[in-house]
C-alpha cells in the first residue's frame, strides 16, 4: 500500500501535471504587506542573485558543458551527500541523521539503544560518548560576547591574513564578478588558506572535506579523539586533525582557541573558522571573534537558536510573526492556549532541526504532549552516559544552562513549507537565494517526506518568501555566510518563517543547489569565512531539476527485504535510490510513534514536473514490493 501522503501528492501530479497541481492546491493568496505591516516588497532581490525569480532565456554554453560534466556517479549521487553514514569496519565515534530531517541536523547517538551500539563502544574502549561529542547544551559555558571596542582593539592588534592582503590588491569588481573569470580568480585567492572546522559533523558530510581539498583548501578539523574524520589526515584530504575531550564543556572553548593556535604555529596564519554542524556554530562565533577572524556575530548565532529570540527580532523588524506563548511549566499550559489557540504546535526553545516538535490540536493533547517531551528532555544524555534526571537534579542543570525545558507554543502554520538557501558575501550583500519546495510532512511528528528544485509556486509568492528569509537573517545580526531557512506560505497571512539554521543545509541540499544552478555552498561557505567576496557563477537557467523523496515505513514490525531499489540503479534519471536499513531492521509506522525512513530516493529530469511524478511512481513501486512482519 502506499502511504496516505503520498497517494494524496500522486493523484493531482499524475492527474493533472504535477506543476500545476502541487502549485494549485497548496499555494494561498499573497498577504504579506497586511500580515504585518511590513511591506516585503521594499527588499530588494538583485536578478543576478535569485535566478529561479528571473530567468532569462539560454545560458552560456561553457557552463552548460560543465554541469553536464558534473557526473552523476560522484559523491553527490551514488553516495546521497549527507544523508548515509560511511562508517568503516574500525569503531569511530559518529553522529546518527537526524529522524526527522535528513536536511537538519545529526544528533548524538544513544549509545545504549541496542545492543550492536553498546557492542560499537564497547570495542572502542569508550563507552562513555560525552569525550566524543559536543552537546547542544554546552552554550552555557562559553564566554561572553565581546563588546564592539575589545573587538575594534582585536581586530588591529591581528594581522591581516594573506588571503585577505591578496584580496586588498585586486580591483573589487574583477573579485566579486559573476563570471567564469571571476570564479577562477576566487579560487586562486582561496587555494592554500588554513580553515579550521570545529566539529567534522557525521560521516556522510566526508564529502566537503573531499571539497576543500579539490579547492586546495589545508583543513584543520577539530573534533572528539575517536572521530571518524581524524582518517582524512592518513588519507591526504586534510592538513591536521585535533582532539579534543569534550568532556568537560568549561573546558571546551580554552581547549579549542589552543589548538587553534597550535594550527598557526604549525601550518601558519589561521585564515578562516567554520563549522557545517549546527550545534558548533555558537562556539565557531565565538573563536572566530577572538581571533579576528569573520563569521556570524555570536549574538546572532543565538537570536537563530533560541526560538522566543527568534520571534522577538521577527516582530521588532515588523515582519510577519506566528502567535506565540512560552511554556515554562505545566502551570503556563492555559494561558499558553489561550493566548495562541488551536492548531498549534509546541517545541523546546533550544532545539535541533523538527526533535520535541509536535503538533497539538486541544488543551487536553497539549498537556500530555508537554509532559511526555518534558520527559524526553530530561532523559537525555546530559553527562557520561544516558540518565534519567529526577526533578532536582534536572532544575539543578537547567541552572547551569545544559537542560532546557522550556517550550514555546505556536499557531500551527498551514500552506505549503519552502526551504530558502541564502548567501550573503563578505561584504554583507545578498548574492544567491534559491526556493526548494518541501513536500507535506508526516505529522504530529513533521517527519520530511520529499522535495523538488526549482520550486513550482508562483513567481510571486516564491519571491515573498525569498524577501521574508533575507530579511529575517538580516534581522538576527548576521552579515556574512550560508543560511538555510525554512518557511511556510500560509493561507490567511502569507509568508511565516519556521527557522534560520546559519550553516549550509544538509541532506541533498548541496547536490539540489548545484545540479539546478551550479552554485556550489560549499565553495561559497569557504570564501565567506575567509573574507573573499564572491558573487557565485551560476546558471542563468534551471540545468537540471531535481525531486528527491525519503520513503517512511508504512507498517511497523520487522524489515524481510531491502532489495527493492536494485531495479532502479541503471535508470539514467535516477542519481541514487538507497535503503537505509538493512534487512532484519526494527522498523515503525506513523501510528505507531515517529515514522522510521527506510529509503531515500533523488532523480533528475529537465523537466521538475517530470522529476516530481518519476520520484513518486518509484516510491509507489517500492511501498508496493517492500515485506515488513
Amino acid at each position: 500500500m502506499t502511504s496516505a501522503l503520498s497517494a494524496a501528492l500522486k493523484k493531482p501530479i499524475l492527474d493533472q501535471g504535477a506543476s500545476s497541481a502541487l502549485a494549485d492546491s497548496l499555494k494561498a493568496p499573497p498577504k504579506a504587506a497586511t500580515a504585518s505591516g511590513f511591506d516585503l516588497s521594499s527588499i530588494p532581490l538583485p536578478p543576478s542573485a535569485f535566478p529561479g525569480l528571473y530567468q532569462s532565456s539560454g545560458a552560456e554554453d561553457d557552463f552548460v558543458a560543465e554541469l553536464e560534466s558534473l557526473a552523476l556517479g560522484t559523491s553527490i549521487g551514488t553516495q546521497a551527500i549527507g544523508s548515509l553514514k560511511s562508517r568503516s569496519g574500525t569503531p569511530v565515534a559518529d553522529f546518527e541523521p537526524n529522524s526527522r530531517k535528513l536536511s537538519g541536523h545529526e544528533r548524538i547517538p544513544a549509545i545504549y539503544e541496542s545492543e550492536e551500539d553498546r557492542l560499537h563502544w564497547e570495542q572502542m574502549g569508550r563507552p562513555n560518548i560525552a569525550a566524543n561529542f559536543l552537546s547542544p547544551t554546552m552554550y552555557g559555558s562559553l564566554p561572553k560576547a565581546l563588546s564592539s571596542e575589545e573587538r575594534l582593539s582585536i581586530s588591529r592588534n591581528t594581522p591581516m591574513s594573506a588571503s585577505l592582503r591578496e584580496v586588498r590588491t585586486q580591483t573589487p569588481a574583477k573579485v566579486s564578478a559573476p563570471t567564469r573569470a571571476g570564479r577562477a580568480l576566487r579560487r586562486s585567492l582561496l587555494k592554500g588558506c588554513v580553515i579550521v572546522i570545529v566539529v567534522a559533523g557525521y560521516s556522510g558530510k566526508r564529502f566537503i572535506y573531499e571539497r576543500a581539498h579539490e579547492l586546495g583548501v589545508r583543513v584543520v578539523i577539530i573534533d572528539g579523539p575517536d572521530s571518524w574524520a581524524k582518517c582524512l589526515v592518513e588519507e591526504k584530504v586534510i592538513e591536521k586533525f585535533y582532539p579534543v575531550d569534550f568532556t568537560d564543556e568549561a573546558a571546551i572553548f580554552d581547549k579549542c582557541l589552543a589548538r587553534i593556535k597550535q594550527a598557526e604555529q604549525e601550518l601558519g596564519q589561521v585564515d578562516g573558522i567554520c563549522s557545517f554542524w549546527e550545534a558548533a556554530q555558537a562556539l565557531v562565533a565565538t573563536l572566530a571573534e577572538r581571533q579576528g577572524l569573520l563569521a556570524h556575530p555570536p549574538g546572532a548565532v543565538e537570536n537563530a537558536r533560541e526560538k522566543q529570540n527568534t520571534r522577538s527580532c521577527m516582530k521588532a523588524a515588523g515582519l510577519p510573526t506566528p502567535a506565540n506563548h512560552l511554556i515554562k511549566s505545566s502551570a503556563d499550559i492555559k494561558k499558553a492556549a489561550e493566548v495562541v489557540g488551536f492548531p498549534a504546535v509546541i517545541k523546546p526553545i533550544s532545539g535541533a532541526a523538527s526533535e520535541g516538535v509536535v503538533r497539538v490540536d486541544s488543551l487536553e493533547q497539549l498537556e500530555k504532549v508537554y509532559a511526555r517531551e518534558s520527559k524526553k528532555i530530561k532523559a537525555k544524555a546530559i553527562d557520561s552516559n544516558t540518565t534519567t534526571l529526577d526533578d532536582k537534579t534536572a532544575a539543578q542543570e537547567r541552572a547551569r544552562g545544559r537542560a532546557e525545558l522550556t517550550f514555546m507554543m505556536e499557531q500551527y502554520l498551514d500552506g505549503p513549507e519552502v526551504d530558502v538557501d541564502v548567501l550573503l558575501n563578505s561584504d554583507g550583500d545578498v548574492v544567491y537565494g534559491n526556493v526548494t519546495d518541501n513536500w507535506p510532512t508526516i505529522e504530529p511528528y513533521f517527519n520530511e517526506t520529499g522535495s523538488n528544485c526549482p520550486s513550482i509556486l508562483s513567481l510571486q509568492q516564491q519571491r515573498e518568501l525569498c524577501q521574508l528569509s533575507v530579511a529575517a537573517v538580516k534581522c538576527m545580526g548576521f552579515v556574512v555566510g550560508n543560511f538555510h531557512v525554512e518557511c511556510k506560505y500560509t493561507s490567511k497571512n502569507g509568508p511565516q518563517l519556521i527557522e534560520v539554521n546559519s550553516r549550509m543545509g544538509g541532506g541533498p541540499v548541496y547536490a539540489m543547489n548545484q545540479f539546478v544552478w551550479g552554485v556550489d555552498l560549499v565553495e561559497e561557505q569557504f570564501l565567506g569565512c575567509c573574507g573573499i567576496p564572491s558573487r557565485p557563477y551560476l546558471s542563468k537557467t534551471p540545468q537540471k531539476c531535481i525531486a528527491e523523496f525519503s520513503v517512511n515505513a508504512q507498517k511497523t514490525g520487522t524489515l524481510q527485504n531491502a532489495d527493492w531499489v536494485d531495479k532502479f540503479q541503471d535508470d539514467p534519471h535516477v542519481v541514487y535510490a538507497r535503503a537505509i536499513v538493512e534487512k532484519g531492521a526494527k522498523v515503525v509506522c506513523v501510528e505507531d510513534g515517529l515514522p522510521t525512513w527506510v529509503a531515500e530516493l533523488m532523480v533528475w529530469d529537465p523537466d521538475v514536473n517530470k522529476a516530481i511524478a518519476h520520484v513518486l511512481e518509484i516510491e509507489k513501486d517500492i511501498q508496493e514490493h517492500i515485506k515488513i512482519t
